[in-house]
């Protein structure tokens, strides 16, 4: 049943959209009265009075009368007051873009008049407005520009409110509301909690309630987050404890989130601000499983929906009340939801907001598809999707309604309308999707549900009309289909890591695909995808021919041959025989079909889904021999990330990183010696003569940072412990020297290295070609955790990357790396050949110990082969 209740849903986008969690405008300033000359002076009156009966269309034209009037005569005080009020009344129609250009304006005249404070206050006003575009950077810049332990920039917001309380407070709000946003929860709460703490000195009600409500939505993000997890530790289980303790400590951030939520409804605040609150109490409570509460805060909101002016903030507050209605257990979609979206339309219509209309009618649409009403469903689309066209800032929504029409044609077996209207939203999705990812940081976390069915319903289309198991030529028919379905599957493996990544990653495409094989002619690329209810593997040949394979197996059974296969090579850390059997299953699956037609192959480029990340493909088992025996073996994680082609190697100049000893990251984890790791930096660096060795407490983020900005280095090695976990800043390296406080290691997180390396790289000098990990490891079954993996060549800013999907401390990782290195400075060899014969040494040895796969296996290579 909680499974159902966190499946993510399309209300998230608008919540976004409208509720930040504070309404500092509301504490900032109300629309202000008359100023000096007698005809502007009552216009600017009647823009207030109406702006008051909530008549927000209807103030702007004796606003912005008053406007011109006062930039004609320079009367920049009164020019200030007016650009403020024409700034409010866009912010409550939804119209981001004017909202932020009357923002400047006032800014610019309050900045000449030298009012310190008022200054600040409109920076905090102009930063939100920016949060509300999704440019959340943007915003952290305005209000501090400095990192969450630093002082503030001068010029920021929060600096220039230091002698302003009030100033204070919304800046610090807004502050935690943008890192929120943005998803750096840690930073949030460290702002909202010194808001908090200064609420308490001015006894402000909209203030507490306001940072009550604020931290509420950072522990119901936490809580998401955390259930999350749970549901996946759950699914894969393998460590059901680590389910269960998972789902404990969501319950305790939901139920701290609810006491928050609490808190600010029994303070006394405006209904735009207390709507939200209950909003998220009956989110908070479904999430608890708690019917009854959830129904009252429901009710609540309501009430306070009807005591709103028509704006914005109550449309789309109707339009979540809507989707809470629909997604009530026990309750069917009917006259509740659709009565809700219809007071939305009407609001939309009312002040001419095409986002509000789109959405309004987009779900009024989907309420019709649920109940079979297809002609009716695509005329409300049809609708929806004139009204995203309209405006610039609606656009994003347009792809999900052009999905939506593919959906209900489909429904009709309209093929060809289907085929157009999903060709169209996975369009648009390609131009948006790097923006609304990075603005959105529910959707980084709800992308299985929100964005990627698209991609994968598509690429279904496409398949429908490609023959199996036969060789396509590219002037075959349906050549062009099977072509359009592996692109689309591409795409949608480079919007998951956009997705993991956010806006913490420039994703840019290389300039030829891993597939047209550049200088490696005897390469095949295999593509696979893991849907619903089949497995596809698609494999591209070295004379361009395509070839595909599809097995009826649902993802659950997939997902068990996958863990089972996992599980059975990390039982070699205590069993010398190795059982086979899964590792055959997934042989026959993904590998076997296309067996005749391997004969002049010599590598095998995997761009894998999923939890087929997780696992190496080394030890496929086809009944006789490895697959590493018979291929070399490279991982990629799409198509377009990685370029096919040869680099020069010269002087292989190493810079070797390691950690021996015990250590201990925050929280109190601590991670066991690895006293292999002596060992392993010894041999290399005997290989590699032209390296530089740090070892514990000399390997530091300083070092590292200037041993980088003194010499070239083309491989970077690192052996130490290393984790990728559910979200990108859970992807770190433990590192040799301590923290300040002396009690925890330093840790390197994927993002960090990526930007020491851009901050010593230019032109002139050479980059790095490797980065090699060792003793790092990803958790089995964790889709999250393998995207990390999968583009960490792409995310470290290296062409090529070695890294170990477990933790193999002992002195086969030593003696495989060396192999691995002598054969890397043979020309003649590609990287992926130089692990093959790595692997294969040890495969070949006589000690059954080394023999196992789990000492060689887990060593992939990721990114370019050659």
């Amino acid at each position: 049943m909680r499974r159902l209740l966190f499946r993510p849903r399309l209300r998230r986008f608008c919540l976004g959209l409208f509720a930040l969690g504070l309404v500092l405008g509301l504490w900032l300033g109300q629309p202000r009265g008359p100023v000096q000359a007698a005809d502007a002076r009552q216009l600017v009156q009647l823009g207030v009075d109406r702006y008051q009966a909530g008549r927000y269309l209807a103030a702007l034209e004796p606003w912005q009368q008053a406007y011109t009037a006062y930039k004609t005569v320079q009367d920049l005080p009164a020019l200030a007051i007016v650009s403020e009020n024409l700034a409010r009344a866009y912010q409550q129609m939804g119209q981001t873009s004017q909202e932020v250009h009357y923002w400047e304006q006032a800014i610019q005249t309050v900045r000449s008049l030298g009012e310190r404070d008022r200054l600040g206050r409109l920076y905090t006003e102009q930063a939100q407005a920016y949060s509300r575009l999704g440019q959340h950077r943007r915003a952290i810049a305005i209000l501090c520009g400095a990192a969450p332990d630093s002082a503030c920039r001068s010029d920021s917001a929060l600096a220039l409110a230091a002698g302003d309380p009030l100033g204070q407070v919304a800046a610090l709000g807004s502050l935690g509301e943008a890192y929120r946003a943005s998803g750096n929860l840690v930073a949030a709460r460290l702002y909202l909690e010194r808001g908090d703490r200064l609420t308490g000195e001015l006894q402000n009600p909209t203030l507490e309630g306001a940072l009550a409500n604020s931290l509420g939505n950072v522990l119901a993000s936490q809580a998401i987050s955390t259930y999350r997890r749970a549901d996946q530790a759950a699914v894969r289980s393998v460590r059901p404890e680590e389910a269960q303790q998972l789902r404990a400590e969501a319950d305790s951030y939901n139920r701290q989130a609810i006491d928050r939520f609490q808190t600010a409804a029994g303070l006394d605040q405006a209904p735009a601000a207390q709507i939200q609150t209950q909003l998220s109490l009956v989110a908070a409570h479904q999430r608890a499983e708690d019917a009854a509460a959830a129904a009252a805060a429901r009710r609540q909101a309501q009430a306070l929906l009807d005591q709103m002016p028509d704006s914005q903030a109550k449309a789309f507050a109707a339009i979540r009340l809507a989707d809470l209605a629909i997604e009530q257990p026990g309750l069917a979609p009917g006259g509740e939801a659709v009565a809700l979206l219809t007071q939305a339309l009407a609001i939309g219509e009312a002040i001419q907001n095409p986002r509000v209309i789109s959405f309004a009618q987009g779900k009024l649409g989907h309420l019709d598809e649920l109940a079979g009403r297809y002609e009716a469903a695509l005329d409300k689309t049809q609708q929806a999707r004139l009204a995203a066209d309209q405006d610039l800032a609606a656009r994003d929504s347009l792809y999900r309604w052009e999905w939506q029409a593919g959906r209900i044609y489909q429904a009709q077996g309209n093929r060809a309308g289907a085929t157009q209207a999903y060709a169209q939203a996975v369009a648009l999705l390609e131009q948006i999707r790097s923006d609304i990812l990075s603005a959105n940081r529910d959707l980084q976390f709800d992308f299985r549900d929100t964005v990627e069915p698209i991609y994968r319903e598509y690429a279904a289309l496409n398949l429908k009309a490609v023959p199996q198991q036969q060789l396509l030529k590219q002037e075959a028919a349906a050549f062009e289909e099977l072509e359009k379905a592996l692109t689309t599957l591409d795409s949608l493996k480079v919007a998951e890591l956009q997705s993991y990544f956010a806006n913490d990653c420039v994703i840019v495409p290389a300039q030829a695909r891993a597939d047209e094989v550049g200088q490696s002619t005897d390469t095949a690329v295999f593509s696979t995808a893991i849907s619903a209810d089949r497995l596809t593997v698609i494999a591209s040949l070295p004379d361009g021919s395509k070839k595909i394979a599809q097995t009826s197996q649902s993802a659950d059974q997939i997902a068990d041959v996958i863990n089972r296969y996992r599980i059975s090579l990390e039982r070699g850390i205590r069993e010398y025989r190795f059982d086979q059997r899964a590792a055959q299953e997934l042989y026959e699956l993904l590998v076997a079909p296309f067996a005749p037609n391997l004969t002049d192959v010599k590598t095998l480029v995997f761009v894998n889904d999923g939890l087929l990340r997780s696992v190496p493909m080394a030890a496929l088992y086809d009944g006789g021999q490895y697959l590493v025996e018979k291929f070399a073996i490279a991982t990629t994680p799409s198509l377009t990330l990685t370029a096919p082609d040869k680099v020069e190697r010269d002087t292989l100049s190493a810079l070797l990183l390691g950690v021996s000893e015990a250590s201990q990251v925050p929280p109190d984890r601590p991670f066991s010696p690895l006293p292999a790791v002596e060992t392993e930096l010894e041999v290399v660096s005997q290989r590699l003569p032209n390296s530089k060795v740090l070892l514990n407490e000399e390997f530091s983020i300083g070092s590292l940072k200037q041993s980088l900005a003194d010499q070239d280095y083309r491989i970077l090695h690192m052996a130490t412990h290393g984790t990728f976990g559910f979200s990108p800043d859970e992807n770190f390296v433990v590192v040799g020297a301590k923290q300040t406080s002396g009690e925890y290691n330093q840790t390197l997180t994927i993002s960090e290295l990526d930007q020491l390396i851009r901050d010593v790289s230019d032109p002139s000098r050479e980059p790095i070609e490797l980065l090699t990990l060792t003793a790092c490891e990803t958790a089995i079954g964790d889709n999250r955790s393998t995207l990390g993996l999968a583009g960490v060549a792409v995310r470290a800013g290296v062409r090529s990357a070695i890294a170990t999907l477990w933790s193999v401390s002992d002195e086969s990782t030593a003696e495989l790396i060396a192999g691995f290195y002598d054969r890397l400075q043979d020309p003649s060899l590609t990287k992926a050949e130089a692990l093959q014969q790595a692997q294969l040494a040890m495969l070949d040895s006589d000690s059954a110990v080394r023999r196992h796969p789990y000492r060689w296996a887990p060593f992939i290579l990721i990114g370019n082969w050659l």
